[in-house]
């Protein structure tokens, strides 16, 4: 089954292999090695990491995003979050209801964000923390962060990135565009398995949020970071996904970063011109999309639910739509181990589909 979702999906037999990894004791000295090079191979994938430590949660990339907003309670307030998206919706509810001082400017899903609406919004806020979601997999938007990020920074803000799935699938660098802070994943363009999520935070952003009162249990950034310094974790890590994680780095740096992003940047053009091809009709305007996330139009007679079960009766699966186009969209990820012979065999099935359903109407 080839899965097209924006995460998890397909990984390699490697990494699969190594959810069998032996059994360790997460108190010692093999565990602590895990932990170490995982870390260490977390630094390697992101450019201009230099200055930056990161940290591990055992939990789901929504875990790190609520630890990273928790850790900057009666520190590093007023936020403004640059909303466009699901995911910048729910930073802003999580936010709010961990009581944080949160602020946003809003932009509509399916069109560009505006910088001069942007940048007024960050003068009238004066925020200490800028949050941006990088690619909103809800629609499959890029947004512009290197601009954001700048934006933000002239304004003297730090800046704060969920990045859960740009990392390996999209360009760029932490010190060259002023980034002060990026949350990740490990099931998304990293290709390990879902249940580690982590952000890497500069000395800076460390140093400011380590100021006050401890903030979060759980989900404490700083009881996470002192701990991992020493090898070790607060609390009961889902050990086998960390093999798995290590083997997904290794995997990634092997292969070369620009080239994992070249080869996603080329089976997504595949399959969108094979979409267009087909006449469907595409979400966003060319030049908006990701490299890793295609949002379509139904073509008329087809709901979602037909498709899926088509789609997935001939060894493809297709997400779910946007929200609130429940009726009129469907999404296709790439961010698995997909091919372009992949590719090429999903417009066939799909090409048969609508063919088929086409003539019955």
């Amino acid at each position: 089954m080839i899965i097209f979702s924006p995460g998890p999906a397909n990984i390699s037999e490697n990494v699969r292999r190594a959810l069998l990894g032996p059994d360790i004791n997460h108190r010692g000295l093999d565990f602590k090695a895990l932990l170490e090079e995982t870390r260490n191979l977390l630094l390697k994938i992101c450019p201009g990491s230099e200055g930056y430590s990161p940290v591990i949660f055992t939990g789901s990339g929504t875990a790190a995003i609520e630890a990273s907003l928790l850790s900057l309670k009666n520190t590093l307030e007023p936020i403004l979050v640059v909303s466009n998206g699901a995911y910048s919706e729910r930073t802003y509810e999580i936010s709010l209801l961990n009581g944080l001082d949160v602020h946003r400017v809003n932009f509509p899903d399916s069109g560009a964000i505006d910088l001069n609406i942007a940048s007024e919004a960050m003068g009238k806020v004066k925020p200490a923390i800028t949050y941006l979601v990088h690619h909103e997999t809800g629609t499959g938007m890029l947004n512009p962060l290197k601009d954001l990020a700048r934006l933000a920074k002239e304004k003297g803000s730090l800046v704060m990135v969920d990045a859960i799935s740009s990392i390996a699938g999209e360009e760029l660098n932490l010190k060259d565009w002023g980034i002060d802070f990026i949350i990740g994943s490990a099931n998304k363009c990293i290709r390990g398995t879902a249940g580690l999520s982590f952000v890497l935070a500069s000395n800076k952003f460390i140093q400011l949020c380590s100021k006050g009162t401890e903030k979060g249990y759980y989900l404490s950034l700083i009881r996470h970071l002192d701990y991992e310094r020493k090898g070790q974790t607060p609390f009961t890590p889902a050990v086998q996904t960390f093999y798995a994680l290590r083997e997904a780095l290794r995997e990634l740096i092997e292969e070369g970063m620009d080239k994992r992003i070249r080869h996603y940047a080329k089976i997504t053009r595949l399959l969108r011109d094979g979409l267009l091809n087909l006449g469907l009709k595409l979400y966003l305007k060319e030049g908006l999309f990701s490299n890793t996330m295609t949002t379509v139009f139904l073509p008329d007679g087809i709901t979602y639910e037909y498709l899926y079960q088509e789609c997935r009766r001939m060894g493809y699966e297709i997400y779910v739509p946007v929200k609130g186009l429940s009726d009129k969209t469907f999404r296709i990820g790439t961010v698995g181990l997909i091919s372009e012979d992949d590719i090429k065999g999903f417009l066939e099935v799909l090409k048969s589909i609508l063919e088929k359903k086409r003539k019955n109407l």
